[in-house]
């Protein structure tokens, strides 16, 4: 009856389930869509001779679309819900990865130094996301001379990166007209 007059209410939802969603979410599209940047990266005309990225290295991209997400939750929620919410975000990682707690604390500590670093209020997470992800898998390496001596990846090929990395951005505007955050 509500959605008639236009209004429309909002399922309730704790931060520990919302965790648990947004998390297990996040792990299932970055196990299915690695597949598909590695295969980008691996035949892109770009570089010079194949990058060869394996499935086997799925971590570092894991964490780079971890750490972007987990960037983003302070644009949708008040300072202490996103603590509580990246906090369990942290222990799902932590399951989801089965090592020890002080290894993730410090593998993520880290990448948010680094996804920092590069991150400028100018610049979209997705760019980030695409520069990390050339960063961290030495894609420099791959180029050619001119772009390799100048150490920054090809504006095309960065450019339809991180086009692609626009699908794992969890969509908070979206979700958030559905559920409220208790």
């Amino acid at each position: 009856m509500f959605k008639i007059f236009g209004l429309n209410r909002k399922e309730k939802i704790k931060i520990r389930e919302l965790a648990s969603v947004y998390s297990k979410t996040l792990f299932e599209v970055t196990d299915a869509g690695f597949e598909e940047i590695i295969d980008f990266i691996n035949d892109n005309s770009k570089f010079e001779e194949s990058p060869n990225i394996g499935k086997e290295n799925i971590l570092w991209f894991l964490l780079i679309v971890f750490v972007a997400n987990k960037h983003l939750m302070s644009d949708y929620f008040e300072a202490d819900q996103t603590l509580k919410l990246q906090s369990s975000c942290l222990d799902e990682l932590i399951e989801y990865l089965a090592v020890d707690e002080a290894i993730v604390k410090e593998m993520l500590f880290e990448y948010e130094a680094f996804f920092k670093s590069l991150f400028t209020d100018d610049v979209k997470v997705e760019k980030v996301m695409a520069k990390s992800i050339f960063l961290k898998y030495k894609l420099n390496d791959f180029q050619g001379e001119l772009l390799k001596n100048q150490n920054e990846p090809n504006p095309v090929f960065l450019q339809e990166l991180t086009d692609l990395m626009g699908h794992f951005i969890w969509n908070w505007p979206n979700y958030m007209q559905k559920y409220k955050l208790v």
